[in-house]
């Protein structure tokens, strides 16, 4: 029987078989052998790569009715050819006749970077260290807030300076009074009142009043007080429309009095003020009561409502000296302003 060697592996190969039995390598048909011609070679290609085979009769009934063939013989899974028992490869179809469990390769292990690792252990530790943190402020905190409850009173008081009537060390006006009525009469406390000859006023001529105090000076409002008797009152000019400023203050303040008897108040406000000035801006003209009527301009007193500057929460007899009394302790903080 004619034979050939394979390729491959360089077993010795039947010349009528196509595959060889030891490494199952495709033999080609299209070489010649002493027993085959290229007449009933049948070569299929597709796109640059063929396969090649022989068209050969089919193996007979008896070799394709079992599973397997007779003693040192196997049956190809693929074709049914009977192949001897010592071929790995079908020479029919080339098929591998039997074939274990392929092995399995192991499963690759995670690893990981360095810098996974290093970002793992940071995080490891900020975690350590907020539990650290909770676990302290948990057995700290009940001792702290009773710390805290025994060393802060439970109630302090505070003592606020209330609102007075300001001594006001002098009183300057830019109309001289008449016979007694003179200015200072605005804040000597007493009934005399303030009183000028408001016809003889030259046109255009300001009728100011300058309170000054003998320390700095929390203004709150100023009582502005006409006279009590109604009927003397409407017989005297009134003062109207006047304007207040001090000499601290940014902008000076309009206010429209009425024109009642006795005390209205006036909001003003300034802070550490030495001096306030009103300047009188239009008045409400004398009437005729019981056929009689005046010239004068009257004014029974001028009030300035606040409290000593520099006082915010009670005084303790010194001036411009600020205290903040706190039951149990002894502490004092004092603010001193310097008088002017």
């Amino acid at each position: 029987m004619a034979s050939r060697k394979c390729e491959q592996c360089g077993a010795t190969v039947a010349a009528d078989e196509q595959f060889c039995p030891t490494c199952g390598s495709f033999l080609d048909p299209l070489e010649p052998t002493p027993t085959r011609s290229r007449e009933n070679v049948i070569s299929v290609n597709s796109d640059g790569n063929y396969e090649e085979f022989e068209l050969s009769s089919p193996p007979p009934e008896s070799e394709r009715s079992g599973s397997s063939g007779g003693v040192g013989e196997a049956t190809c899974p693929s074709c049914g050819a009977v192949n001897p028992a010592n071929n790995r490869h079908c020479q029919e179809c080339g098929a591998r006749l039997s074939q274990g469990p392929l092995p399995t390769a192991p499963r690759p292990a995670v690893q990981a970077t360095a810098g996974v690792r290093a970002a793992l252990a940071i995080s490891a530790l900020l975690f350590g260290v907020v539990v650290i943190a909770l676990l302290f402020n948990v057995f700290n905190g009940d001792a702290t807030a009773s710390a805290s409850s025994t060393t802060t009173p439970a109630d302090i008081s505070t003592t606020i300076a209330e609102l007075a009537p300001i001594d006001v060390l002098d009183a300057e006006c830019s109309q001289e009074g008449l016979g007694s009525f003179v200015c200072e009469n605005l804040i000597d406390g007493s009934e005399a009142e303030y009183q000028f000859d408001y016809e003889a006023v030259p046109e255009g001529e300001a009728i100011t009043i300058r309170l000054i105090f003998d320390r700095p000076t929390v203004v709150q409002r100023i009582d502005w007080i006409n006279l009590e008797d109604a009927t003397r009152l409407r017989r005297n000019y009134r003062a109207q429309g006047i304007v207040i400023a001090a000499d601290n203050s940014l902008q000076p303040v309009l206010v429209q009095l009425e024109d009642v008897a006795g005390s209205q108040p006036v909001a003003f406000a300034a802070l550490d003020a030495t001096s306030i000035q009103i300047t009188i801006e239009s008045d409400y003209p004398a009437e005729v009561v019981d056929e009689e009527v005046f010239t004068e301009m009257a004014i029974q007193e001028i009030r300035v409502i606040g409290r000593p500057g520099g006082v915010t929460n009670g005084t303790n007899g010194t001036t411009g000296t600020t205290q903040t009394t706190v039951p149990g302790s002894t502490t004092v903080a004092p603010t001193t302003t310097a008088a002017s």
